[in-house]
């Protein structure tokens, strides 16, 4: 039978590869190492970014009008204290303890790089009257000779809304101190840099690490040992980020190739320079993965963290089938380099394969609107075929060399474990004796999962994203327990007329909306001109807490605001434009789910659709707004690309193996996988985020590699014996333990994830190793009994070379 398919021509091509390999061993050193220093070269020009920026394109509609926002009322982002004073009765009102604080403010305002400004109670702007005029100025200006002066200070803080929940409790047993400042994490690279001459590859050369850092260290300063503090915003969000990701990164990494050789010795008995091989191929292929990115000018995230440990996971899985074979035929005859071109001629093709479609099934998420996984998508499917580049070339020269002869002794050293053995012969006879049952407990399994996807809901939380002992996560619950939201969502309210935001109907058009809206739970409070404007009506009228209203005349408003100006007031800078056309009215909501700030918002489109401010165009911004799109970019790129690596890796898995039926058969145990893990994400509620929306796509990418191992030589297997249980039983013989052990070490590798800081990529850990558990039953299982069945290489028949029989027993002793 002519059967001459692309798995065999490609097959074929593998041992000339590995031929040429070995002839020219220095020559693939040699470039090997210069790529190498290429790769460190560029690794060193990456660097970490969990900004904003690292999610959205700069041409992103939604996120232009974020920048341009940024760019009339100035950055939002802010490293929030807040503090307690324990030991004393008046808390942060003891007279030593706002001296301390004043001092302090001083010295975080002078001393932390890139603050623009520092405020807390000791230098808070304060408008008080004075007879028939108003005072604007620091709260504490003539700081108080005593304990009774400073809480009668309290008294008059506490009964002015402007402060409450802002710097100051409700209780008044914490405080904060907020430092505004002057970059972003969007800025580029030559704007957040503290020293030029250490340049932007060191990490803590940076903003915000190094404002965070500073921080850190002023508040360590014995002076302040007596206050407790708690630091939280947006700065020290950035900042944990990177730090923990830049140590989870290595910590992982390490673990997993800990447990990698640790399976591999346990499983197949691997020798040392059969286990340096593919660690070295990794390693190289990561370095090499880190070095593009830093060669584009693109950063390294959250969503990049993953990477590393599924390189590793991926290469040593591909070198594992080149390993077991070559160990097969080393143990057989004793020639190195005849058994390595022996292995790579019958693993080769079908991990070439396997690599370009896990590459595939990353490159589809090329099309997402969110530049992190456009970004993944490229740099992800450049590691992968590295690692199987280099799994073909340089890996071939670690089992290359002179010829040794074996005795039985050192044969058994060869052989994988009696284990793996056991449970591949199980499944050989499940599979032959009870095919129909064993299809039936597959269907079922995938048909109450697959009712799961139906439940399935797109959402995150950027709090829950850490483990509940990082600091930064207790930190910020604190606060929003204490002191209210921490999440900004910002309306701008546009006149495009000069004082057009004096007229009285449109500040109580907004005014109206903020008390609408903080009827909300999820509000915590709102802050506009508004309230500043009712302050100084407030003060007008000797502080009579009556008059904490909006005055009814446009003139007596554009009074107020000009008195307030030539007093010296300065907060009103950050909240209108100088011309006083446009203003922002910000929401301040707690830390919660996509889908709840994606309702809240609907909400007050609702009320302004209804309750229109006059005279103005309403446009919705902030981070808030960013979080909605984020989850709307998930669920676009869900449904394109799940769809797209279906579409791709079948259209694949079709042209090599030369059958519409074969590579559309071979699908169904790929999908199973991805069924299983997104059924159950269903069934327990577990939300489909940013960095969960890979499961899928990584998960089809990584089962077609066992299918395409497995189909591959079921194929072969069938063509020898023309026989569908006997090419069942010696395919599984033969690719079973690969199968099993590859997926071992997967699985090891994935759970490597739980011992980092962040939950984001710990579920996403477990969820992807039992995507891969699935997928290793299923092609034990579904896979074998679907072409045992189905029949689809055509009806069974007579061998036509009875030799061909009798070189592949039926049962043969599987030595890897």
């Amino acid at each position: 039978m002519n059967n001459n398919k692309l798995v065999d021509k490609v097959d074929a091509s593998f041992g000339a590869i590995a031929e040429w390999s070995i002839r020219w061993r220095w020559l693939v050193v040699v470039l090997t190492l210069g790529v190498l220093c290429l790769g460190l070269y560029f690794s060193g020009k990456a660097r970490f970014d969990n900004s904003l920026d690292a999610f959205f394109d700069r041409t992103d509609p939604t996120y232009t009008a974020y920048m341009e926002y940024l760019d009339d009322f100035l950055s939002d982002e802010v490293t929030y204290i807040l503090y307690r004073v324990p030991d004393k009765e008046h808390g942060p009102f003891d007279i030593e303890a706002m001296k301390t604080i004043a001092k302090l403010t001083e010295e975080l305002e002078a001393e932390v790089p890139f603050v623009r400004q520092a405020t807390s109670l000791a230098n808070v702007e304060f408008i008080r009257a004075d007879g028939d005029d108003i005072i604007v100025d620091e709260l504490l200006i003539d700081f108080p000779e005593n304990q009774q002066a400073l809480l009668e200070i309290k008294k008059a803080v506490m009964a002015k809304p402007l402060y409450v929940d802002y710097l100051i409790n409700e209780a008044g047993d914490y405080a904060v101190i907020l430092l505004e400042m002057e970059r972003t994490s969007t800025d580029p690279l030559e704007k957040i840099i503290l020293d030029p001459e250490k340049g932007g590859e060191d990490i803590y050369n940076l903003y915000p690490q190094v404002s965070d850092l500073k921080v850190r260290e002023i508040l360590a300063r014995p002076e302040y040992s007596d206050i407790e503090f708690f630091i939280t915003g947006d700065a020290p969000m950035n900042s944990a980020y990177n730090r923990i990701l830049t140590d989870d990164n290595a910590i992982i990494l390490m673990s997993a190739l800990a447990l990698i050789v640790l399976v591999s010795l346990l499983l197949f008995r691997v020798t040392l320079m059969g286990m340096l091989g593919p660690i070295s191929v990794v390693i190289i292929s990561i370095i090499l993965t880190v070095g593009f990115i830093g060669f584009l000018g693109w950063t390294l995230g959250l969503i990049f963290s993953m990477v590393p440990t599924l390189i590793c996971a991926v290469g040593v899985a591909q070198s594992v089938h080149i390993l077991l074979e070559f160990q097969r035929n080393f143990a057989a005859t004793g020639q190195r380099n005849r058994s390595v071109k022996a292995a790579l001629k019958k693993v080769g093709g079908p991990c070439f394969m396997a690599a370009l479609t896990t590459s595939a099934g990353f490159l589809v998420l090329w099309f997402s609107e969110l530049k992190a996984l456009s970004e993944l998508a490229i740099y992800a499917s450049f590691g992968v075929m590295m690692s199987f580049l280099l799994s073909a070339t340089l890996l071939v020269i670690f089992l290359a060399g002179r010829d040794t002869e074996l005795n039985e002794r050192k044969k058994r050293a060869l052989s994988v474990n009696p284990l793996v053995n056991r449970i591949v012969q199980t499944c050989i006879r499940l599979n032959l004796k009870q095919p129909r049952r064993v299809l039936i407990v597959c269907v079922s399994v995938l048909v109450f999962t697959g009712i799961g996807i139906s439940q399935l809901r797109v959402d995150f939380n950027f709090l829950d994203e850490f483990k509940p002992h990082v600091e930064w996560r207790k930190h910020t619950e604190l606060v929003e327990k204490v002191m209210g939201g921490t999440l900004g969502i910002t309306y701008v309210v546009d006149t495009q007329t000069a004082d057009g935001i004096k007229d009285p109907a449109l500040l109580k058009a907004m005014e109206s909306l903020q008390e609408f809206t903080e009827q909300d739970p999820l509000v915590k409070n709102s802050f506009s001109v508004t309230d500043v404007v009712k302050d100084l009506n407030q003060s007008f009228h000797g502080d009579d807490s009556n008059y904490y209203t909006l005055p009814d005349n446009k003139e007596l408003i554009a009074q107020y605001l000009l008195v307030y100006e030539i007093s010296g007031g300065e907060e009103l800078r950050e909240l209108v434009a100088p011309d006083f056309s446009r203003t922002v009215l910000e929401f301040r909501v707690g830390i919660t789910y996509a889908s709840n700030i994606v309702a809240l918002i609907e909400k007050i489109d609702r009320h302004l659709q209804a309750n229109p401010i006059p005279g103005a165009e309403v446009r919705k911004t902030g981070m808030g707004l960013l979080w909605i799109n984020i989850a709307k970019y998930i669920a676009s790129t869900q449904l394109i690309s799940y769809s797209l690596v279906f579409a791709m890796i079948a259209l694949f898995m079709t042209i090599s193996f030369g059958s519409i039926r074969v590579g559309l058969l071979s699908m169904i145990p790929n999908l199973a996988p991805v069924v299983v893990a997104l059924g159950l994400m269903g069934w327990t509620n577990t939300p489909l985020d940013y960095v969960k929306l890979l499961l899928a796509t990584i998960a089809i990418g990584i089962a077609v590699d066992d299918t395409i191992h497995l189909v591959t030589r079921f194929r072969s297997r069938f063509y020898e014996t023309g026989n569908y249980a006997k090419a069942l039983e010696r395919s599984l013989n033969d690719v079973g333990p690969a199968l099993t052990i590859t997926s071992i070490i997967l699985v090891v590798s994935f759970m490597s994830f739980l011992i980092g800081n962040t939950i984001v990529l710990a579920s996403f850990g477990v969820l992807l190793a039992l995507a891969v558990t699935v997928a290793l039953l299923a092609d034990l299982f579904l896979m074998p009994v679907l072409l045992l069945l189905l029949k689809p290489f055509g009806p069974e028949f007579e061998a036509a070379n009875s030799e061909t029989e009798k070189a592949a027993p039926a049962k043969e002793t599987v030595t890897a």
